[in-house]
């Protein structure tokens, strides 16, 4: 298969890395040209879940034309930067593959406009970290989850010959529930990790902050009570577990003095319970932590 990875982060260079490793043919547009030049001179040097090293070469570019057309396009960049994009996907042909890798649910918005027949969503379960321009660590083994949204049901089980024992991929029947899912995952993980300023597993491993985070999971489990079956505490607990060392992505983009995704994450989860009839108060309040923390930047 040949895939177009769009956006150099942490969880695209993890998902070309795997993706090279097994024979696919994988290219990557990115933003900058620091990041085009590091990655066409160096390669990608990619610790796996192991701690085993490599570094991989990938045709790599910041202008969409000088790669494959017809290939699979992943986009794996930060809702915020979504509309950028809208030159490449006017760009693109109506019959190219679409799959969508973000946080929350914003996005699924943003996918009814475009003209693109055949749209899949993605869920990311696993740890990434992104060292530098060039360099990334799998942090945990988890699924990529992905689920059609627009076209043939049978364009998403082709993606299950890109498993393996160290990347699982998961074919879902639901787009909404996936997302749903990892959003209110990253609502609970992202929110607490950035606001305590820790990582993963520092959730789970002191018992106070494991209250806070069992005491939010309750909180927002009241407004969406049929994803209990789906995200139990449990499942939670697993996830900071399995992603002890990683530091979330919210964390990464405060530590970076990037934007957070305050209002991709956490935004539309408060937005859903609002319109369900229900007020989350304390999820509501580490959302106006973080837009503070937002407005005073890193303070070391």
């Amino acid at each position: 298969m040949h895939f177009v990875i769009v956006g150099g982060g942490a969880v695209g260079l993890v998902i070309a890395n795997s993706f090279a490793q097994f024979g696919h043919t994988v290219e990557l547009l990115v933003h900058s040209e620091k990041q085009r030049l590091a990655i066409q001179n160096e390669g990608v040097a990619f610790t796996d879940c192991y701690g085993e090293k490599s570094v991989r070469k990938f045709v790599v570019s910041t202008n969409a034309r000088d790669l494959q057309q017809q290939a699979i396009w992943i986009i794996a960049v930060k809702y915020h930067h979504l509309n950028e994009l809208t030159p490449l996907f006017n760009q693109l042909s109506e019959d190219t593959e679409l799959l969508f890798i973000q946080n929350g649910i914003r996005h699924i918005e943003f996918a009814k406009n475009l003209k693109q027949h055949t749209i899949l969503m993605g869920s990311v379960e696993f740890g990434a970290e992104k060292v530098d321009n060039h360099s990334v660590i799998h942090r945990g083994i988890g699924a990529l989850k992905i689920a059609n949204y627009r076209g043939q049901q049978s364009n998403v089980e082709k993606y299950s010959s890109l498993a393996s024992n160290e990347f699982p991929v998961a074919l879902m029947n639901d787009y909404s529930k996936m997302l749903l899912r990892k959003a209110l995952l990253n609502c609970f993980v992202n929110t607490l990790t950035t606001i305590l300023r820790v990582k993963n597993g520092a959730l789970i491993e002191y018992p106070s902050s494991e209250k806070i985070l069992h005491q939010l999971y309750q909180e927002v489990m009241t407004a969406f009570p049929e994803q209990k079956s789906e995200l139990s505490f449990e499942d939670v607990a697993n996830v900071c577990k399995n992603t002890a060392q990683n530091t979330s992505s919210m964390f990464a983009d405060y530590l970076n003095g990037r934007i957070m995704e305050i209002d991709t994450i956490i935004g539309g989860i408060i937005e859903l319970a609002q319109e369900r009839g229900y007020a989350v108060h304390m999820l509501s309040t580490c959302y106006s932590l973080l837009q503070a923390m937002q407005e005073g930047g890193v303070r070391n």
